[in-house]
């Protein structure tokens, strides 16, 4: 295999003899033995202090050294002044053991991966894979192609185009170097002495396979068919000894197996390092580990042509060194972290290849005119440079800044609003003797003063509304589809809100993920025309069926806005969009009580027309939809949608209207009138009179003097019995009746200061049962009396829907503070204060007075606010054979749970509550709704935000605290209810 040279190698004096030839620089030649190299530049490099340099290259393409250290640092050189050009880590740990140069940029090996960056430092890529264990030389095969050798048992073949490797397994002891002398052999030196010899277009096999010493190999380097290697050989103690001469191999005589094959030439020190000379033929460095360079005639037996200099390592190794493509510039790594840059005496200014692009630099700085402090200057006379489309000057001030402003007053002390009298408009105080006399009452516009005011000001800009709660701007395609209308990836459907009233989507989704509920809808059917019950089935149907594409629930939305009672209450929303002054809290729970209301309604009707219809046919009754067990908990049998062959009946009686309730001149919540049946007077309840108005008012309640007749599905699973007591407080008469109500509103605690803040589980616990007093209408005194209200539990249901208020600013304050625990005991009797003369039966909040069953206002008002607005995931209800009911936190200590426990009455019933739904109002603009549900095979939480459905944590469904997030309706189910719901 013959070699070619650069012919700019050869002396060109004979070659241009004519006076008019064209003058150019004639390549550098190697000056004879008196022309020794001598060093130009030592620097230490980045990280030299800590790390050693572990590779070194000289660029193939531009004037560039690359250095890279043992820390994975990779560090460029500009020139022989070798000034830094670009600095950058590309490892956090593992030493750079190789660099190579390509036309767009570097590749830096380490032990397990392949770093790819621009020379001006911008990472392109990083390759790692299983196959780089212990990586350890590169080879550039073509533009394309790199060959990876390590101490491994493998060669990488790497496609750069592609990032595609090939693995090219190996015999022998790795491969620890990799030379080529510019055809198409490679030499691959493993560490254990041997040489293979392969074709880079056949790599799997080796042409030639032999050992070039016998301990270890040091180094090796190929130019045309001769090969230089330098290794250790074992003594006859068993030691390795490094060898002190560089052994010459001819390759073409090693594949003919002809011949001596190899011969040695002497060198002052063991070489541990090699490499030729390219621009000369037969020439090579070699570089002991003490800095002793020997420059070779490799062809020549003898050491009397050989050149010695000396590198200055400051007593460490020299681990790197690399040529120049001209062989003009050598450079040298120590352990030490300096770079020694050599070049021929006679050669100051050394380049490093023969036709190198320009480096690219950053612009200068303009030059700026100069002038001294002294001398008079103007600044008109320095001329600014032209602008750019669509920018502006510096000191073009807005038109804000040119706006007078007014210092504002400090704000009046609060020890003087505490001790001011009123005379008339006139307020008198003492001085508090807070502030020196004649002192400026103003705030001073300093950077800390004005930061802490905009910090005040905007103390909700530090929590910014994250995107997935925000309210969805859906774009249509030319099909009249969402564009965000795809499956969702945890396969649940959601639901466009394209249409009007689409407010209510996210109870929508909570109904559909009960599974009691959707069992019951998806059975119920009539001849209804608009009936609510049956289109919610319908939609659920074409929920199921989706395949977790979104839907619309334009079936539903269209029987919704004929129904006369929801818009009666408001709950119909004009087409043109919705309003932005409408408060979103109160509307979805007012719809919430509403569909609640409304389904109960239309199946108790379906069913009083399946028995009048079964009666007049002489049949038996009609089999029921849903199966109740025996305890009163619903079981349901869906199975994928439908229903199972082995379905149990159990009859049960059921509430049904009441036939005493007048039809004529009823009032609704709302305070419109309407003529209803006497089904509908059912649906929305008895008729209250108020003190405020003079008129009748609906509460929420379900009468039920026909009790143990007439139920239906939705009121076995919402239903709250309740036992009403009410008392005159002047004649001392007393009413009672027995009522039931499907939703739970909030009842808060009154806004004076007496008031004291309760936690959660308290609040649900008063509005379970409240005790009010309101003026009401007594028949014994024939006029508006003050008419105390006290309500005992007699059924608590299987879910507890609870509407969470937060529509008055009270009730926004409730929320905004935080929930609150108690940390006193309830106080004994016979404490001191002076006793309620209504003792039990007092209803007024916040009394300061003495009660059996309530702390006292001295040992009762220690509070210990949480840090935050957190609701319970788990209740833990019981209620007592006398009607209270006692709720705690599950997480609670048994202290805290047994705190309301009187001792001489027993505990009737006992379940757990867990959160199972909630719906939420987002305070953006616009307001939007969301739910959270646990949904799907494994019942985690998941966040429905119309076509958009998130997984959320379960820390996050219950987290309050964000001022943006305001809880409207939460829905706790009873344990019993969730496993029958799993064993059907």
């Amino acid at each position: 295999m013959e070699y070619h040279f650069n012919d700019l190698c050869m002396p060109t004096d004979h070659l241009l003899a004519d006076p008019y030839a064209a003058e150019y620089t004639p390549q550098y030649l190697m000056p004879a033995q008196e022309g020794e190299y001598e060093v130009r530049n030592s620097i230490l490099v980045d990280g030299g202090d800590r790390f050693g340099v572990s590779a070194v290259q000289f660029d193939k393409y531009e004037e560039l050294i690359w250095m890279g250290n043992q820390g994975g640092h990779v560090t460029s050189y500009y020139g022989p002044a070798m000034q830094k050009y670009t600095s950058f880590q590309v490892h956090e740990s593992e030493e750079v053991r190789d660099i190579v140069t390509t036309e767009t940029g570097i590749y830096a090996l380490t032990k397990t991966s392949l770093r790819h960056q621009i020379r001006r430092g911008i990472p392109k890529h990083t390759h790692r894979s299983r196959n780089m264990t212990d990586m350890q030389c590169l080879h550039q095969v073509g533009p394309t192609k790199l060959m990876i050798g390590g101490h491994q048992d493998t060669l990488i073949d790497l496609d750069l185009t592609k990032m595609v490797e090939t693995v090219i397994p190996i015999p022998e002891e790795g491969c620890a170097v990799l030379r080529s002398g510019g055809g198409s052999l490679v030499a691959c030196g493993s560490a254990g002495g041997s040489v293979a010899l392969r074709d880079i277009r056949t790599p799997e096999t080796a042409e030639h396979t032999f050992r070039a010493h016998t301990a270890c190999l040091s180094d090796l380097d190929m130019q045309g068919d001769l090969l230089i290697t330098c290794g250790f050989t074992q003594s006859v103690n068993g030691v390795a000894v490094a060898e002190p001469y560089v052994v010459v191999w001819d390759v073409r005589r090693l594949r003919a197996g002809r011949g001596e094959a190899a011969w040695s030439c002497a060198t002052a020190a063991p070489p541990l390092l090699l490499h030729y000379l390219p621009a000369f033929s037969g020439r090579a460095v070699a570089l002991s580990g003490d800095g002793h360079v020997t420059l070779l005639h490799v062809n020549s037996h003898t050491s009397e042509n050989h050149s010695v200099f000396q590198v200055d390592t400051q007593s460490s190794v020299c681990s790197v060194m690399d040529v120049s493509a001209t062989s003009q510039a050598l450079v040298f790594g120590d352990q030490a972290g300096h770079l020694h840059l050599f070049s021929p005496q006679h050669n100051h200014e050394p380049v490093f290849n023969n036709f190198s692009r320009a480096t690219e630099f950053a612009d200068p700085p303009p030059n700026i005119p100069f002038a001294g402090f002294s001398e008079t200057f103007q600044f008109s006379s320095v001329s600014l440079p032209p602008l750019a489309p669509g920018t502006k000057w510096f000191n073009d001030l807005p038109e804000s800044f040119f706006k007078r402003g007014y210092r504002k007053p400090k704000p009046i002390d609060p020890e003087v609003l505490k001790t001011m009298k009123m005379q008339g408009p006139i307020g008198y105080a003492p001085n508090p003797r807070t502030c020196r006399r004649n002192q400026m009452p103003y705030i001073e516009d300093t950077l800390e003063d004005l930061f802490a005011a905009k910090m005040t000001e905007n103390k909700f800009a530090t929590q910014p509304i994250p995107k997935h709660y925000q309210k969805m701007d859906l774009r249509f395609n030319k099909h009249s589809h969402s564009e965000d209308g795809v499956n969702s990836k945890c396969g649940l459907p959601g639901l466009e809100a394209i249409l009007p009233n689409s407010y209510c989507n996210s109870m929508l989704q909570v109904l559909y993920n009960t599974p009691s509920v959707k069992s019951t809808l998806l059975a119920h059917t009539c001849a209804k025309e608009f009936c609510l019950s049956c289109e919610l089935g319908f939609l659920f149907r074409m929920l199921d069926s989706s395949g977790g594409a979104p839907c619309q629930a334009t079936n539903f939305l269209r029987a919704f806005r004929t129904v006369p009672e929801a818009a009666a209450l408001g709950l119909i929303l004009p087409d043109r969009g919705p309003d932005p002054r409408v408060d979103l809290v109160a509307l979805i729970q007012s719809w919430n009580r509403f569909i609640l209301h409304q389904m109960h309604y239309e199946i108790l009707e379906t069913r009083k027309k399946e028995k009048e219809l079964a009666l007049l046919a002489n049949n038996s009754p009609p089999k029921p939809r849903l199966g109740i067990a025996t305890n009163g908990s619903v079981a349901t049998t869906q199975v994928n949608g439908q229903y199972a062959e082995d379905y149990q009946y159990a009859e049960l009686e059921f509430l049904g209207p009441n036939t005493e309730f007048e039809q004529d001149g009823e009032v609704r919540e709302d305070g419109w009138h309407n003529n209803l049946s006497q089904e509908e007077a059912a649906l929305f309840g008895a008729v209250e009179f108020t003190a405020q108005d003079q008129q009748p008012k609906v509460n929420d309640e379900l009468p039920s003097q026909q009790a143990d007749r007439e139920e239906s599905d939705i009121s076995q699973l919402f239903a709250i019995g309740r036992h009403q007591l009410n008392r005159c407080l002047k004649c001392n008469k007393e009413e009672e009746r027995e009522s039931v109500v499907l939703a739970c509103a909030l009842q808060f605690p009154g806004g004076s200061a007496r008031d004291e803040p309760r936690g959660f589980a308290e609040l649900v616990r008063a509005s379970l049962a409240p005790r009010r007093a309101t003026p009401a209408w007594c028949d014994h005194c024939a006029r508006f009396t003050p008419t105390a209200q006290q309500g005992r539990i007699i059924r608590l249901p299987p879910i507890l829907a609870i509407n969470c208020g937060g529509i008055t600013a009270h009730e926004k304050a409730y929320w905004a503070k935080g929930i609150q625990k108690d940390t006193q005991e309830p106080s004994k009797r016979g404490s001191s204060g002076k006793p309620c003369r209504y003792g039990l039966h007092c209803a007024r909040p916040g009394c300061r007075f003495k009660h059996p069953d309530r702390p006292s206002p001295s040992q009762g008002s220690s509070k210990s606010p949480d840090s935050h607005c957190v609701l319970p995931h788990q209740l833990l209800v019981r209620l007592q054979s006398d009607g209270d009911v006692i709720i705690n936190d599950k997480n609670d200590s048994p202290s805290d749970r047994d705190k309301h426990k009187k001792k001489q009455v027993t505990t009737q019933s006992e379940d757990e509550y867990c959160l199972s739904a909630a719906v939420v109002c987002v305070e953006d603009n616009p307001k939007n709704l969301v739910a959270y549900v646990q949904a799907g095979l494994d019942q985690e939480w998941y966040m429905f935000n119309d076509v958009s459905i998130t997984p959320v944590t379960p820390s996050e469904v219950v987290q309050f605290s964000a001022w943006w997030k305001t809880p409207c309706v939460l829905f706790y189910s009873s344990t019993s209810l969730k496993l029958s719901e799993e064993a059907s």
